[in-house]
């Protein structure tokens, strides 16, 4: 059983038109053809009903699958695994990142990286912040850009960025023109918040607790620039980074005493791998 042979077959299976998953594998429809007749031989049964040029699984061919697709996934992850010891300047860094860095920070990096290191290949990933901390421990990213630091002692961690916090109010708010607020003062104040696990929630959350309360979340959203706006909305406050360039200044008033939002890059130590040690170099250089 030869893996060309499986991911005809997967193909097939998808389109279940051999001239259309012939194109997509670049491929004459003889020699897919071929491919599937060969993978039937080894597997001693036939896949597919056929009449005429129409195809459908049978349930031998629907049974075999999702098996298929496990063998290309682990193909590809073996692949993967290899090829982060390889080349620095064409091997695969995975880099995971918060959405707010997708409107700036990230853009801003991989730019950079790019013009020095055109071919490597860069996979992106967006999530929360504590999600992405699992990943990379897990072994399924190389790099995330996250913040506020992890409690993660086994992870390297390089901080890139030092924001200073603040909590935009309404138009017309008690607090709105103030040179500062202390969080204790916003207990009874409805909140909009960014889901659980997420960067910023945690420093809600935290922060809250400091004060003596637990925030009133009126509305929770993955997306800083959704929780910035709904603010304006009068919907109620929101704990906000002063120097995101994408979330503007209006309204927000900085926290007292001066609370911070770190941004940094996080990375599992282990063996050496080119691609993404040079890429972290960048970063953290």
């Amino acid at each position: 059983m030869q893996f060309d042979d499986v991911r005809g077959f997967v193909a097939v299976a998808e389109s279940l038109h051999v001239g259309a998953a012939a194109d997509r594998l670049g491929l004459s429809q003889s020699a897919l053809t071929r491919r599937i007749q060969r993978l039937e031989a080894a597997l001693g049964a036939d896949l597919f009903d056929r009449s005429g040029r129409q195809l459908a699984l049978n349930a031998r061919g629907d049974a075999f699958l999702p098996h298929a697709r496990g063998m290309l996934a682990s193909w590809r992850a073996g692949a993967d695994s290899v090829s982060r010891l390889m080349d620095p300047e064409r091997g695969t860094v995975r880099l995971d990142f918060m959405h707010s860095l997708g409107t700036w920070m990230v853009p801003d990096l991989l730019r950079g990286y790019r013009a020095h290191h055109p071919h490597v290949d860069i996979r992106l990933h967006q999530g929360a912040a504590q999600e992405l901390v699992d990943r990379v421990r897990a072994g399924h990213s190389d790099l995330a850009l996250v913040g506020p630091r992890p409690d993660a002692p086994d992870l390297g961690w390089h901080q890139l960025e030092l924001q200073r916090l603040a909590v935009r109010v309404p138009e017309g708010h008690w607090a709105a023109g103030r040179d500062c607020v202390a969080m204790a003062d916003l207990a009874e104040e409805d909140f909009i918040g960014m889901l659980p696990g997420y960067g910023t929630r945690m420093l809600l959350d935290a922060l809250a607790a400091e004060a003596g309360f637990t925030p009133r979340l009126v509305f929770e959203s993955m997306e800083l620039t959704t929780v910035a706006g709904l603010v304006t909305a009068g919907l109620g406050c929101a704990l906000l980074p002063l120097d995101d360039p994408y979330l503007g200044a209006e309204n927000l008033v900085p926290i007292e005493p001066p609370r911070y939002r770190e941004l940094g890059l996080v990375w599992k130590p282990g063996a050496p791998a080119p691609p993404v040690d040079q890429f972290r170099a960048f970063v953290t250089g």
